[in-house]
């Protein structure tokens, strides 16, 4: 009979990671076309063909809802940080501004985050995802000699908000201009990766 009870159960927490999925898949779509304040609870309810009661089992808020699709988008783009060696990450680094390209990512992470979410919780989205794998990355980089040792809790900070300053740059250049302003972004991160490098 327990054995009958924790199948049930666990058919549930199942079923309810999918709903929780589904609901941040259209949140996401409907956030990236119109914005924070253009999406309504309602909307990503008619989206999905879902009750109030259904969705707010899974949140208290359409602000909650908005944070985890942050934090969706920032683990997308999480590195291989573990296994990622000197060289590819030179390689990995043209890419960057890839994201500038995607609406989505605009809209959300670029224009509504910085005015939805606190500064502690936007802090805590780079720290979690991007700052803390990176720092390790680059002890690891110190530790197998590929580049010089400098302190890596401010220099991960430094760069993942240099990064940050030059996606906003890029994705509010005209459309003319931004090969122009992807390729001096390019070259100034190169070369301070370059003189990074142990001689």
């Amino acid at each position: 009979m327990s054995l009958a009870i924790s199948h049930k159960q666990n058919e549930k927490i199942i079923q309810g990671e999918e709903t929780k999925k589904a609901i941040l898949k259209i949140a996401k779509k409907l956030f990236g076309k119109k914005g924070y304040n253009g999406t309504s609870i309602e909307d990503i309810l008619g989206e999905l063909k879902m009750t109030k009661g259904a969705l707010y089992h899974h949140f208290s808020n359409k602000r909650e809802i908005f944070f985890e699709v942050c934090k969706i988008i920032n683990q997308a783009e999480t590195r291989n940080w573990e296994t990622m060696t000197w060289k590819e990450f030179k390689q990995s680094l043209n890419h960057l501004w890839d994201l500038a390209d995607d609406p989505d990512f605009v809209q959300i992470w670029i224009k509504d985050c910085f005015s939805v979410l606190s500064s502690d919780e936007i802090f805590s989205l780079d720290e979690d995802y991007v700052i803390k794998p990176f720092q390790k990355f680059l002890e690891r980089m110190c530790k197998e000699k590929q580049i010089v040792s400098l302190p890596s809790f401010e220099e991960a900070h430094l760069l993942v908000g240099l990064v940050n300053q030059g996606l906003w740059l890029l994705s509010t250049t005209e459309k003319k201009e931004r090969p122009k302003t992807r390729q001096n972004l390019n070259k100034i991160i190169l070369s301070y990766v370059n003189f990074r490098e142990l001689r």
